[in-house]
């Protein structure tokens, strides 16, 4: 992921597209590699998409800048990475009116600005934004698809389930994901170390992270995160709870206490 914007490197804007597109790839059986976070200026932004690029991740999504503001200047870096211009896109102007035009504002003048939100690549293709005026992006750059979206959140969300999701899902196929949390009292995270490490050598492909959640009354409190994914259901949730049942047992042999926690869903 490629976040774009100034308020995110400032500490005017807390990065939660990067939380919830994390999230959201953990839960489809996925991962996200990594999130580069660069300035509204064309030549930082082209210059972060070829370092990415360099690594082939097989998506990469270029989230904030499509908007109608001079600092909003993601498209166009984009294109210079690329090589390529910019043009105005009629399926994205067509977007941006119907979207006025479903707010009872069809009679809005489409001002430069407005018209910059349609001027893409060339070779991309726009993407549907229920909720706002400025359409996604999709683009092929060999073996990288390329999505670029709002930095809104809740347009972001939109486009990413209905657009950018399907095609994920249908690269990494069916996928299941046993996720349990255990909480641990009585136990320290240093003392906890040396299972954790045993646990992943006996299921190298699980995820077993400790989340120390401070001392209370002089009794250590953490979060331990359980995840596996498989393409088999059973035996991705059987290995789940196997390492559930391994890390209690090890925390209960020291002295510890263990509560499974409910999982969030969402």
């Amino acid at each position: 992921m490629l976040a774009v914007g100034k308020e995110l490197l400032i500490g005017r804007t807390l990065n939660t597209n990067a939380y919830w597109i994390g999230r959201r790839l953990a839960r489809m059986g996925s991962m996200l590699k990594e999130v580069t976070v660069v300035d509204d200026d064309i030549d930082e932004i082209s210059a972060a998409l070829r370092g990415i690029a360099a690594r082939s991740p097989e998506f990469l999504v270029v989230v904030g800048g499509l908007g109608p503001t001079p600092d909003d200047m993601t498209l166009k870096g984009v294109a210079r990475w690329l090589g390529v211009p910019v043009r105005r896109n009629p399926g994205a102007l067509g977007m941006i009116r119907r979207h006025y035009a479903k707010r009872g504002l069809a009679a809005m003048r489409l001002t430069p600005a407005r018209i910059k939100m349609s001027m893409l690549p060339a070779g991309s293709e726009p993407l549907p934004n229920p909720v706002g005026t400025a359409p996604g992006v999709r683009l092929d750059a060999g073996k990288m698809l390329v999505y670029c979206l709002p930095g809104v959140p809740v347009e972001m969300r939109s486009i990413f389930r209905n657009s950018i999701e399907p095609e994920v899902r249908k690269a990494i196929g069916k996928m299941h994901r046993k996720y349990i949390t255990l909480k641990l009292e009585g136990v320290f995270e240093s003392s906890l170390a040396p299972s954790i490490a045993q646990a992943l050598h006996r299921h190298p492909g699980a995820y077993i992270k400790s989340h120390p959640r401070g001392i209370r009354e002089g009794v250590s409190q953490i979060e331990l995160d359980i995840a596996v994914v498989g393409e088999e259901r059973k035996r991705t949730e059987d290995e789940g709870e196997r390492i559930a049942k391994e890390m209690a047992g090890e925390v209960e042999r020291s002295g510890g206490t263990v509560r499974r926690l409910s999982v969030p869903r969402g």
